[in-house]
């Protein structure tokens, strides 16, 4: 059945109905409409806007060990800190005027 069918076969059932069964299908109708704009509207967001917005507490970091970022931040400065400390030792025992004591 093609859609050309389909509206004439409604026009033709629409002409029999009285005013009360009319306006039970018109408020059928605009019920389909009101429907399908939520859908669209939902459809538009993602999941995660859905359920209110982004993590904020998991995209800041937790600030623990247990971070990958935080974690190569702490073991970086611990690394330059461990060289630093080496560089300053061998350069107060090349130099005879370093008054600090390790």
């Amino acid at each position: 059945m093609n859609t050309t069918e389909i509206h004439t076969r409604i026009n033709q059932k629409l002409v029999s109905l009285t005013p009360e069964q009319l306006y039970s299908v018109w408020q059928f109708i605009e019920s389909l409409e009101v429907s399908s704009e939520r859908i669209d509207r939902v459809s538009t967001q993602t999941i995660l806007e859905r359920m209110g917005g982004y993590p904020q507490h998991l995209l800041e970091g937790s600030g623990d060990l247990s971070d990958r970022d935080y974690r190569k931040k702490i073991i970086a400065e611990k690394i330059r800190k461990k060289y630093q400390d080496k560089d300053r030792r061998s350069s107060c025992l090349h130099d005879l005027s370093c008054q600090t004591v390790f």
